[in-house]
């Protein structure tokens, strides 16, 4: 079952001006692993040019990124109006079981971006609010 409607995702991200601002410059390809979930996002000059979803063995993928946790991690943080530490990637890693791979000094410049890529796949989740 995915978490996410990612080519729901994808459009809203490129036609969303706050993700642009935040991504401009930004090639990557982010693996966001959300329990039994995986996706691979491509992104291009700040555009994301490509979602490939559940591929086979992650060890094959080539990333720059990735962020992972469990799946009952993953519909808390995507909820809505999120409960405490579920609000962001960062409080997410440090109290709730996710991790974030790839270079950390590279995630921080574009941090923004990845927390706008969370708040579009909230408007974009596919699980029921709890």
């Amino acid at each position: 079952m995915n978490i996410v409607n990612m080519e729901a995702f994808l459009v809203a991200a490129n036609h969303d001006l706050e993700f642009a601002i935040a991504a401009r410059y930004w090639n990557a390809t982010v693996i966001f692993e959300m329990g039994n979930d995986k996706h691979l996002i491509t992104i291009r000059d700040g555009k994301i040019v490509g979602i490939l979803s559940d591929l086979g063995p992650m060890e094959d993928w080539d990333w720059n990124f990735r962020i992972s946790g469990p799946q009952d991690g993953w519909m808390k943080l995507l909820q809505p109006i999120p409960e405490p530490f579920y609000q962001a990637i960062l409080p997410a890693a440090l109290f709730h079981g996710f991790t974030i791979g790839g270079d950390f000094m590279t995630f921080c410049s574009y941090y923004r971006a990845f927390s706008r890529m969370i708040e579009l796949m909230r408007l974009h989740n596919t699980i029921k609010p709890q």
